[in-house]
């Protein structure tokens, strides 16, 4: 199983058109190229769910994630942060969402505890181990590693419209490699 592994390189004068991607979404890279009538699209092999080096170096302006955090443990995200920052061009930005940490007073708060304990005896038992926790990356963690690594980091709340008050919120973290970087 692959997690998607994606990015669209674009120039202040547009974009240069050129796409990667990979996993079961390299089909919205491909829409997203098309959309600017790219001339070519890669497909990339071996950004599987491990903190691999990726293949880029200063190639991008933008880079995205959603969700993937999840699939790394703790110790795995220097290396990840690292690989982004190389990919990108000084200047470039490092983009994705979070959720706030719920309240212990929440349900979401026991749900996410109960899935993170679930996975853990899974893993423990069944090989090969799926690495998917979702109480792994606090904000000041995820922050100190990207700052580690070189970005600059900023933080945005998001307005998202959740069904129930006691649902989570979401903020997106800029991750930006210094321009003369």
């Amino acid at each position: 199983m692959a997690w998607t592994c994606a990015a669209a390189p674009a120039r202040a004068s547009g974009c240069s058109r050129r796409c990667a991607g990979d996993g079961s979404r390299a089909s919205i890279s491909a829409r997203a190229c098309w959309r600017r009538r790219a001339p070519r699209i890669r497909r990339l092999r071996g950004c599987g769910l491990t903190p691999a080096p990726i293949p880029f170096a200063a190639d991008f302006d933008l880079a995205v994630s959603f969700g993937a955090l999840g699939h790394f443990l703790p110790a795995e995200r220097p290396a990840v942060f690292a690989g982004v920052y190389r990919a990108l061009r000084p200047g470039g930005l490092f983009a994705f969402p979070t959720g706030v940490r719920p309240s212990p007073a929440s349900v979401w708060y026991w749900a996410a505890l109960g899935f993170d304990v679930v996975m853990r005896v899974r893993n423990a038992v069944w090989r090969p181990p799926f690495v998917m926790y979702y109480r792994a990356n606090p904000l000041p963690a995820v922050r100190e590693d990207l700052v580690r690594a070189g970005f600059t980091v900023d933080v945005v709340d998001l307005a998202v419209r959740v069904p129930r008050s006691s649902g989570p919120r979401y903020r997106l973290i800029l991750a930006r490699k210094p321009p003369g970087a």
